[in-house]
């Protein structure tokens, strides 16, 4: 999408990180922090860039310095470290250096892509990281024999077919991973189940459109209009994305029919105008939780994007889960000569001048560099590291005016049960009705009525005991106060139980090991405010040009993650670390910076 500054709309007030005490074992494995710890604002800590690696007179900015320069490696350098346990080389307080041509805030796979873009582009690279391991939302933990992911399920993007395949292939080709890279290609792509409705979304957009107009046959013409409005807003939305890379503006919309048109569409005017039967509607938008909103306020273009980046571009699962890709490149970045640091936290960015001069890490040291590429929360960001004080009134007006995405209840399990026989796939999507405003509405209020099965041992047998199969039973949720949670975690935990004896009968009886992680426990161990899933709500007016831009206002700070554009999800926050490392090295496009990588 396109990388054009500005901000628009919503409200989001602005939450100081939490606090953190001494408390149990929570389902996301993170470090314990005694209660007098200060809230690492730069949790989910990011690199720096300024301009164009703005050290054009120390000669940085090269963008084809890269592989000429880049350090020399054995063949055998990328394996990864054991999934969850990074080398202890990682485990230290202070950098080796004290200046890099870019610095990273927070190990998400948004700072990671970016990391190790600019790392195999020569650029000498610092990753800061609060957590034990990287990943963000995509670390994984482990519970005696069983491991989980904590929140990724499914990655798109990824295949190799084309000239260049899909973003996240090209992006592992860039790096030299394609081949290293676990990922399990899933087909169906998911399951749905609704009241009469019982459907398998296969992988290939061709083969997907016909799984529907079967099913349908009397809206089988408007289930085909469906999909090809959404291929061709697809296409344009990188068409737009290329133009303003290209400074071509907002004259390249006349260009762009369906984009000028249904850009600030929801997914319910889309679907309304061209598929009248509502249980095929409902079924064209099963995957509204993947997007936080019903489709009422879910934005077709994000929507749109998402869908075919697993239809068309190849849905994945990873083996050994996808703490084992965010390990692959977080090697990557080492392997490069970057660096990575873990269990380190950033007190501040460093401004000089009206410009990012470093980083100021907690116990005090301080690092260099002329870009600083955050991928945390942006709010805190723009006020607990950079501050209030550096920021143009309007443009912190708006930041604050951003409403922040919903959370999510996961309750992680195992089971005797062989989930193989079950009919299941990856992803099974089951709801109680047709009414996906009524099911939101269920889930905020705490009472859902929904839920998305997930089980990751049909891609990977190896992530429970022989004989065992993990479970996520997944809901939205809305952020609640501490004390709401106490008493209604048990509750929630046992509905979704509940709830998934309507996909899988006797599951109940037959669990061997089960616990829940609520908003609260996603805030704690991410430090994404609220425990939000999307970074900013991903409504019509949120996506585009009106999110905010990765290139900031303070010459030097770039972001990436899911706060800035595109917007969430795996792939969202790949794209948003491809177009940070873009700008860090001032190439006029993605295609030239595939070209100076591969």
């Amino acid at each position: 999408m396109a990388a054009t500054r500005g901000l628009l709309l919503r409200r989001a007030p602005v939450h100081p990180l939490p606090g953190g005490r001494l408390r149990a074992p929570d389902p996301l494995g993170a470090p314990r922090r005694p209660s007098h710890a200060r809230p690492p604002a730069a949790d989910l800590h990011r690199r720096g860039h300024d301009e164009p690696l703005q050290r054009r007179a120390a000669g940085l900015h090269d963008p084809l310095r890269p592989l000429r320069q880049r350090p020399a490696r054995a063949r055998g350098a990328l394996s990864a470290a054991p999934h969850g346990r990074p080398s202890g080389a990682r485990f230290h307080r202070e950098s080796r250096r004290d200046a890099y041509d870019a610095i990273v805030v927070g190990a998400g796979f948004g700072g990671l892509a970016a990391a190790a873009l600019l790392a195999r582009a020569g650029r000498r690279v610092l990753v800061v990281e609060r957590h034990d391991r990287v990943g963000g939302y995509g670390h994984a933990f482990r519970r005696g024999r069983y491991r989980f992911d904590s929140a990724v399920h499914l990655i798109g993007g990824c295949a190799p077919a084309g000239a260049e395949g899909g973003l996240v292939a090209r992006l592992l080709a860039a790096l030299g991973l394609a081949e290293r890279a676990p990922l399990v290609a899933v087909d169906p792509v998911y399951a749905l189940a609704l009241p009469g409705v019982a459907l398998r979304a296969p992988a290939g957009l061709d083969a997907f459109v016909e799984a529907h107009a079967a099913r349908f046959p009397g809206c089988a013409d408007g289930v085909r209009a469906f999909v090809d409005v959404c291929a061709r807003i697809r296409a344009e939305v990188e068409l737009a994305a290329e133009g303003a890379a290209a400074g071509a503006g907002a004259a390249a919309l006349e260009r762009l029919p369906t984009l000028r048109r249904l850009r600030r569409a929801t997914l319910a005017d889309v679907l309304e105008a061209h598929v009248g039967d509502p249980a095929a509607r409902a079924a064209l938008a099963a995957l509204w939780p993947f997007v936080g909103l019903p489709p009422s306020r879910a934005s077709f273009l994000y929507f749109a994007t998402m869908l075919l980046s697993y239809v068309a571009d190849g849905a994945r699962a990873c083996r050994g889960t996808f703490q084992a890709l965010a390990d692959l490149l977080a090697t990557a970045v080492e392997a490069a000569g970057g660096e990575v640091l873990l269990r380190a936290e950033v007190r501040r960015i460093a401004l000089e001048g009206g410009r990012v001069r470093g980083v100021v890490l907690e116990h005090g040291q301080r690092i260099e560099a002329p870009v600083v590429v955050s991928n945390a929360d942006l709010r805190q960001t723009a006020l607990e590291l950079v501050g209030r004080e550096a920021w143009d009134a309007r443009w912190l007006a708006r930041l604050e005016r951003l409403e922040p995405s919903i959370s999510a209840f996961v309750v992680y399990g195992a089971t005797s049960l062989d989930l193989r026989g079950a009919g299941l796939a990856h992803e099974t999507f089951w709801f109680g009705g047709l009414d996906h405003e009524a099911a939101y509405g269920a889930a905020l209020a705490g009472d859902p009525t929904w839920l998305t099965l997930t089980v990751p041992t049909l891609a990977d047998p190896s992530l429970a005991p022989p004989g065992e199969s993990l479970f996520l039973l997944t809901t939205l949720a809305g952020y609640a106060p501490p004390a709401r949670w106490r008493a209604d975690k048990e509750r929630v935990h046992a509905r979704l139980l509940e709830l998934a004896e309507g996909v899988v009968p006797g599951l109940r009886d037959a669990v061997r090991f089960s616990e829940a992680g609520t908003p609260r426990t996603l805030e704690r161990y991410t430090r994404n405010g609220d425990g939000a899933l999307y970074g900013f709500a991903l409504t019509p007016d949120q996506v585009g040009p009106g999110r905010p831009a990765p290139a900031t206002p303070l010459p030097g700070l770039l972001l990436a993650g899911h706060w800035t554009q595109p917007g969430g999800g795996v792939y969202g926050v790949l794209a948003s670390g491809v177009e940070a490392a873009r700008l860090a090295l001032g190439l006029p496009s993605a295609a030239a910076l595939w070209k100076a990588l591969v």
